[in-house]
């Protein structure tokens, strides 16, 4: 199961930015109906985004902001216990000024359960990422 939860999280990345870019519901097809979603944006407001509806709502507000937010997962790492690592970067460019942003230690932590996303949390440290998945650097 747990390389099948590796290529389920290649996918999630996938259509996680078809979604953002072209307006697909390709995303919500690979999320629990109870996903908890952890983005970057929510731990500075101190909240998660809860089921379809909150995810939607985050990708509607991340829009107004941002012109172009992509995530690069670049290595995936089975945790073994329904949960991947993913380390990667991130590019995202606002609107009303075109300034482009790119973040080179981006990390996600996803977990899985019968073939689908559940709780997915991001990081801006890898450091702390690797924590809350019980590794070291």
């Amino acid at each position: 199961m747990s390389q099948e939860n590796v290529e389920l999280a290649r996918r999630t990345f996938e259509a996680f930015n078809r979604t953002y870019t072209e307006g697909t519901d390709d995303l919500y097809a690979l999320l629990d109906p109870d996903i908890e979603w952890i983005p970057v944006t929510g731990i500075l407001e101190g909240r998660s985004y809860d089921g379809h509806e909150g995810v939607r709502q985050w990708i509607e507000d991340m829009k107004r902001d941002w012109e172009a937010f992509e995530p690069r997962p670049e290595d995936f790492r089975d945790l073994g216990d329904d949960r991947v690592l993913a380390l990667g970067s991130w590019h995202a460019r606002g609107r009303g000024g075109n300034v482009p942003l790119d973040f080179p230690q981006a990390a996600w932590l996803a977990r899985y359960r019968e073939g689908r996303l559940v709780r997915m949390q991001s990081f801006t440290e890898r450091k702390k990422a690797l924590e809350a998945a019980g590794l070291s650097e």
